[in-house]
């Protein structure tokens, strides 16, 4: 079953109106076809980093051998939170 309807409702109830945080979708997908093909299956109001494209976003760092994988990071580059739950909870600090 998939998480993405929950996903999309938890955005748009605290990031959407949210001008402190900008949701970024890093997508593990063997093709950016397929990476987009889901989001809009999906649809997913977020911005996307597509798989040609993951290498040079600078998000690597930050890269988990799991998917999904949930990371708040500050300006910095600093890791607040990692996991859905303690992502959404801290939302609520912001």
């Amino acid at each position: 079953m998939s998480t993405a309807p929950q996903l999309v409702k938890s955005f748009n109830k605290k990031i959407a109106t949210n001008n402190k945080v900008e949701l970024i979708h890093v997508s593990l997908d063997r093709s950016p076809q397929a990476a987009l093909a889901w989001a809009k299956q999906e649809k997913f109001p977020w911005v996307h980093v597509l798989p040609d494209k993951y290498a040079d976003s600078g998000l690597l760092k930050y890269y988990k051998n799991s998917v999904p994988h949930y990371v708040l990071i500050d300006k910095g580059g600093k890791i607040l939170a990692e996991g859905s739950p303690a992502i959404f909870d801290m939302l609520d600090e912001l």
